[in-house]
């Protein structure tokens, strides 16, 4: 009853903040109205009608939409702001459904370990869904010493050095595509998104005091390939487990990159996210890029490919191995999965309890209706 009431009284605290900061974000106003339209080519609401809409996004949800533009709500006469899942709304919701704590006597706990650590996140699910639905993790390093799960043994670091071949070596609970490199050895030579280090450098600038995982450097399908980027393009797909617990798609988006040096994908770091049509597999018109880089691109800038009507190989298989996947997670209301389609089929990257919502309604659409069918089912 008291912890009940400590986590209670948390929340509260935290109501009376956004409360206490709202007359301070009024003054932020003017920077998403400033903001260049996503949609150019379409008649613009005036600045004082976009300069209303935020104070009253703002008055309910306590929180500026930082998507106002990307969603087109700036836009005459084309979407509608109570279609939208506001951002503080989405996230206590998401969290509510997600950090479900378990309070006992002898400790609280939850389930967020199995998707926050993306080695415990692998092993767990090969395990109950087997080995060739996920991306294998050949190993980790923790605090200068290595483990090889292949072995079953640690040893020091200085194994690494033997390990010839490309690899992706991720901060084991990173977000957001930082922490992760590149990483090739050969003969005894290290390089870390080419640049040659030798094994001390590496230690010291790269590997730090981090935990990371070591994992081998997917090939994507052909069909994705020929987008023509150093990144491996994912699928970031979104279930949702119901009260009855039936597990429903909520949205899908293809991630691909943009830029020819880099070899992630994220939105966040110059990509774009290209909306997937749930029952076809077939990309939608637009390709969106995070609000930090603005805009919106009907065709790969490297490539030139057409994203409308563009096949995703395997999407049924695909859509199959989520829901197999999310029953296994049978404390998360909803999971952000991360897909990749090899030549042979999908397998599964990462799983993600706190995925963004931003990405989904920036590729689809207001998505308000569609998250209260799918928990409700």
């Amino acid at each position: 009853m008291q912890k009940e009431l400590a986590y209670n009284l948390i929340k509260l605290a935290k109501e009376i903040k956004s409360i206490v900061c709202l007359p301070m974000r009024f003054f932020k106003i003017n920077r998403i109205v400033n903001k260049p339209s996503y949609y150019p080519e379409l008649p613009r609401k005036t600045r004082l009608k976009r300069w209303m809409d935020n104070v009253e996004w703002l008055l309910k949800d306590k929180l500026l939409n930082a998507y106002y533009t990307s969603y087109g709500l700036d836009v005459n006469d084309f979407h509608r702001q109570e279609d939208y899942i506001p951002q503080r709304t989405f996230i206590k919701t998401r969290n509510a459904g997600n950090q479900i704590l378990k309070l006992t006597e002898s400790g609280d706990y939850n389930y967020i370990v199995l998707l926050r650590d993306k080695y415990v996140f692998a092993s767990y699910l090969s395990a109950v869904i087997g080995s060739q639905y996920v991306v294998e993790s050949v190993g980790i390093v923790d605090r200068g010493r290595l483990f090889l799960k292949k072995k079953n043994t640690w040893s020091e670091l200085e194994t690494l050095i033997e390990m010839d071949g490309n690899w992706v070596f991720k901060v084991i609970d990173g977000e957001c595509g930082d922490g992760v490199y590149l990483i090739s050895i050969s003969n005894g030579e290290i390089f870390a998104s080419g640049q040659k280090m030798n094994l001390e450098s590496f230690s010291k600038e790269i590997l730090k005091d981090a935990r990371w995982l070591i994992q081998p450097v997917v090939k994507q399908h052909p069909a994705l390939e020929v987008f023509g980027t150093k990144s491996v393009n994912t699928i970031r797909i979104i279930t949702i487990r119901g009260k009855s617990g039936t597990i429903g798609v909520f949205n899908a988006f293809f991630r691909i990159g943009a830029d020819k040096d880099s070899f992630v994908d994220n939105r966040a770091l110059g990509g774009f996210g290209v909306g997937v049509d749930l029952e076809t597999g077939q990309l939608m018109r637009y390709g969106f890029q995070h609000d930090h880089f603005g805009g919106k691109a009907e065709k790969h800038p490297l490539s030139g490919i057409v994203f409308e009507g563009y096949q995703i190989p395997y999407w049924q298989e695909t859509i199959e191995l989520i829901k197999r996947a999310h029953l296994q997670f049978y404390e998360f209301q909803s999971i952000g999965w991360d897909v990749v389609i090899t030549k042979d089929g999908p397998i599964l990257l990462e799983g993600n309890d706190d995925w963004e919502i931003g990405g989904p309604q920036d590729t689809a659409g207001g998505l308000k209706k569609r998250w209260a069918e799918l928990t409700n089912a």
